[in-house]
C-alpha cells in the first residue's frame, strides 16, 4: 500500500520573531513571500521602513516590518490595492489610532 505525502503548502507559516532581531531583505522576502522589488517599492512609498538606512547597514528589517508586510499582502490579495492606496489606508489607520488615543485621554479626565 502506497502512502502519499501532503503537497507542500504555499500558505504563510507562523512567524515567531526573535527579540531585537533584524532580518536581511532576503530573509524577509522568504518569510513573507514578498518579492524583494515589492519590498523596495513599499519602502519608497513609506509603507515600511528598514531598521537603519540601507546605505549604512544594508536592507535590514525588524519584526514590525515583517508584520506590516504580511498585513499589506493581505490587503493586496483581498482588495487588489496598489501601493498608493495602501499608503492612504495606512495614513487613515494612523489617524484613527491617534483619535482613539485622544478620546481615551479625554474620557480619563
Amino acid at each position: 500500500m502506497q502512502t502519499t505525502q501532503p503537497a507542500p503548502s504555499s500558505a504563510l507559516q507562523p512567524f515567531e520573531p526573535l527579540p531585537d532581531a533584524f532580518y536581511s531583505i532576503e530573509a524577509v522576502a522568504q518569510l513573507t513571500q514578498t518579492p524583494r522589488h515589492l519590498i523596495a517599492v513599499y519602502c519608497r512609498h513609506e509603507l515600511i521602513a528598514p531598521a537603519a538606512p540601507p546605505e549604512q547597514e544594508g536592507w535590514q528589517f525588524d519584526d514590525g516590518a515583517i508584520y506590516e508586510l504580511r498585513r499589506l499582502a493581505h490587503l493586496r490579495a483581498a482588495f487588489g490595492l496598489e501601493p498608493p492606496a495602501l499608503q492612504l489606508l495606512g495614513e487613515m489607520r494612523r489617524e484613527l489610532e491617534r483619535l482613539r488615543a485622544e478620546l481615551r485621554f479625554l474620557r480619563g479626565r
